[in-house]
This record gives structure tokens, sequence and C-alpha cells, in this order.
């Protein structure tokens, strides 16, 4: 639930604490940091920020200069992992994880002001607060894992941001698992799905534009009938609160994946086809029909192939992405709605919605093999990188939504532990290092971290609403 508002001139990081506690914050601080929190609490004029007492009397924020937006943007970012960072049973623990996202918000605002300042001294003073205060994190965390040894702290050194796709909120989230700041941005679509392209240099989102989009449904739709063109957001994952590029695409886009070719394969759920991208160009540059509605969909290991999920019509299409033509169609089951490789490419996992089960496809034969028995209908499927689990979210239905992941033991083919994340999970990512896996959670507004080698949740992330596709991203923002 959000935080209530503090009175005028508290910093939200500090409700609930002590005074001392307070005190021995700011005494850690370096001056500089002082002033700065000192000015900002007495000028009163970032709305959002210290929670002004007449919200009339704030500027509204589309009405606010572009470097304000982004100060308060990044100001707004820092306070809630601030908090719960404070909030820790140990006082030292407390400190040290309280002065990583104010730290990360120094160098936010630094690099905001390297953007729009024209001063060389304020230049040459954000360079040295990057500098110092990316050098103190990394210190920090490594304090963190050594004496707090606990699971968040190796989240932290796990680093690396975390992106939903906000359908609900006609929005993205960023989890910056470095310091648990979390950013929500508007974009113009009601996406469904977020990927990263292999080099971690675009970030796309999909989904019908926001004014058309259904931001209420549980179900798999994209818009009503006769609603335009879906499109395909490029953002920068680095300033990703203005596109670079807006693409339409065809019609109800569910899922997109970003080959090293410079190439984007978006699944057109209203059309049975696939529209392939060049993302350099910005432009549709091929188009593969498919099986019906076209749902999730993967490249293999090597990129030679893609296969996507046909929900309506129990089938999942093998596309040759060099001749860019539907190759095989392989019967599933009933409601395929998302795959996952293993990492060598010899099999694929099915999350078959309405059977409760997933489908085990055999690359080689292009035959089903197994089918596994899960939680209710499962979503979104992910293997881990070493190849031992495979990770699927259970999201139940609009009326009864479910709250697990199943974890299936690719050896055996049975599942070895069902985990409770939040109502309605959905989508599923996991990160570069195979030590935790990322469960958006449609009901609860809210993005599980589950820990692969203790399997369990270690912890839940408030983010927009509804959210649905996720990604991770080894690089920083």
């Amino acid at each position: 639930m959000p935080a209530p508002t503090p009175p005028a001139g508290q910093m939200p990081a500090m409700q609930g604490m002590m005074p001392e506690q307070c005190r021995a914050m700011m005494q850690a601080m370096i001056p500089e940091c002082m002033d700065a929190m000192h000015q900002m609490m007495q000028g009163e004029k970032m709305q959002g920020m210290m929670g002004a007492p007449d919200a009339e009397a704030a500027p509204a924020s589309e009405n606010l200069r572009d470097f304000t937006r982004a100060y308060v943007e990044a100001m707004d970012a820092m306070h809630a992992p601030m908090m719960d960072g404070v909030m820790a049973d140990d006082p030292d623990v407390a400190f040290v994880r309280g002065m990583i996202p104010h730290h990360q918000g120094a160098i936010d605002m630094a690099k905001i002001v390297q953007q729009y300042g024209d001063d060389p001294q304020t230049k040459e003073w954000a360079a040295q607060i990057i500098d110092a205060q990316e050098r103190e994190i990394a210190e920090m965390q490594a304090w963190l894992a050594t004496k707090a040894g606990d699971a968040l702290a190796t989240l932290a050194r796990t680093g690396g941001t975390v992106w939903s796709a906000n359908e609900g909120g006609n929005s993205i989230s960023a989890i910056d698992l470095g310091t648990g700041a979390v950013q929500t941005v508007s974009i113009p679509v009601a996406p469904h799905n977020v990927d990263l392209t292999p080099d971690g240099k675009l970030l796309l989102a999909v989904g019908d534009p926001a004014a058309e989009g259904d931001h209420g449904s549980g179900e798999h739709g994209h818009g009503a009938e006769g609603a335009t063109e879906g499109q395909l957001v490029i953002l920068d994952p680095k300033n990703f609160s203005t596109p670079t590029a807006i693409i339409a695409v065809g019609l109800h886009p569910a899922h997109v994946v970003a080959d090293r070719q410079g190439r984007a394969f978006v699944s057109l759920a209203g059309g049975d086809e696939i529209a392939v991208v060049d993302l350099a160009k910005a432009e549709v540059i091929g188009r593969i029909p498919t099986g019906g509605y076209p749902h999730g969909l993967r490249l293999s290991p090597d990129e030679r192939q893609l296969y996507v999920a046909n929900v309506e019509e129990g089938s999942v299409s093998v596309i040759d992405t060099q001749a860019l033509s539907e190759v095989a169609r392989i019967p599933v089951g009933v409601a395929p709605v998302q795959v996952a490789f293993t990492p060598s490419g010899d099999r694929v996992y099915v999350s078959l919605r309405d059977e409760n089960r997933v489908a085990v496809i055999d690359t080689a034969s292009r035959e089903m093999t197994n089918r596994i028995d899960v939680g209710p209908n499962p979503i979104q499927t992910f293997v881990t990188p070493d190849g031992a689990y495979v990770y699927v979210a259970n999201q139940g239905t609009e009326a009864e939504p479910n709250d697990t992941v199943s974890v299936i033991d690719t050896a055996t083919g049975q599942v070895v532990k069902t985990l409770t994340t939040g109502s309605g999970a959905h989508g599923v990512s996991v990160s570069a290092d195979g030590a935790f896996v990322f469960v958006t959670n449609i009901a609860d507004d809210t993005v599980s971290v589950i820990d692969v080698g203790s399997q369990e949740v270690v912890t839940t992330v408030p983010v927009g609403d509804r959210p649905n596709g996720i990604v991770y991203g080894s690089g920083s923002r």
C-alpha cells in the first residue's frame, strides 16, 4: 500500500524513523548532500516530492520544464527504496541500504545536469559526484554481501535492471536491482510485453495505442475489434521517458523479441502473423503467416528459428528466421501462450493455459514428447541459464487469480517446487547469472523476486498497473 504523505518539509525516506536514526543518517552525509537536502526541503517547489500542502499551488507535471521533470522523477525514484532501506533491523545495515539509493539519486541528478546544463562548473561537479557515488555504491554493495549475508545483498551485487510492461497503466517500470529504485514512465501504448535487444541498447515495447488498449481484462485480448494498428515503441533504456521511434506494426501486437541482426519479431494476435521490423530503419520489412492468434514467441539460442505459440489453434509455429517463412506447425494442446528454449536449444517448454500443463517439444524431431501438470492457467515460462529449471507463472483467471509459480526440474520432467508469489502471476524473466527469477503479478501490481538457490521469494516490488511482460537487462541505467 502507498506510504502516507509526510508533513511538509520532511523527507519521505524518514517517515517512521526515530529522531536518533534521522540525526545519525544526516550526520553521516557529506556537507554538500546536507546543504542540498536542506535547500530542497525549504523550497517546497517540487510537486509530489515534498508533499506540498496545497496541491493547486504546485505546478502540474505537464507544465514543468524537461529538466525539472527529470529531477522530480529522479527524486521520486529514490524515496521509496531509501525508506525501505532504513527500516532494516540492524542500524549499520539500515544506514547502508538507505544510502545506496540516496547515492543513486545523486548520480541520476548529476546526469541530468550533464544533459541539460551549460555551466562548466556544474558539469565538473556532476562528473565528480558520479565517480565518487558509483565507487561508494559498489563498496556498500560489497559490504552488504559480506556483512549482511542475505539474498537482497546478493541481488544488489547481481545488479542490472528489470523492466515490466504495465498494460493497465500505459507505462513501463524499471527496477534498479543495485539500489532498489523504481521508476515508472508513461508510454504511448498499453504495453503487453517488453524486450531488450541483445546488446542492451534498445528497449522494445508492444501494445495497442494507449487510447485503444484493453486496460482491465485479465485475458489476452489486446484492444477492441476495429481498433487502430498496434505499435512497436523503441526506447533508450538509459532515458526511456521519450520514445526514439514508434512503428505501426499491425492488429493487437502481443510479444516482441529481437535478434543480433537488428531485427525485431512482433506477434500480431489480430492478424495471425509475425511482423518483421528493421530497428535501424524503424520500418516493417516483412510479414510471416502463423497459426491462429499468435502470442508468445522466442528465438532459438542460435537465432535460426523462432517458435511462436498460437493460442486459438493449439499449435506452435516454427519460423525460419533467414527465409522468413513458417517451416513447421506443431500441435501441442489447448491454448498455448508462451514458449521457452533450453540453453542448448534441444527442447522447448510451452505453457498450455487451459490444460494447466506445460508441453515439451523435442526440437530435432519437432514433436511433443511430454506434458507436465502445473498450476492453474499457466502463462509465461522461462528456463534458467544452466538449463536446470523451468519457471512457470500460474495466473489463474480474472475471477480467481492464482499466486503460484511452478518449478520444473528439466532432468526429471517433474515439478519440484511450487512457490507463492503475488496474485495473478504472469510474466517471467531470469537474471543473466541465473541467481534470480522475476515474476510480474498482474492482480497485485507487483514484481516478485525469487532466489533460485533457496527457491524462495526474497522481495516483492510495487510497479505500475497490471504488469504483464517482463525482461531483465544486465546493464544499469
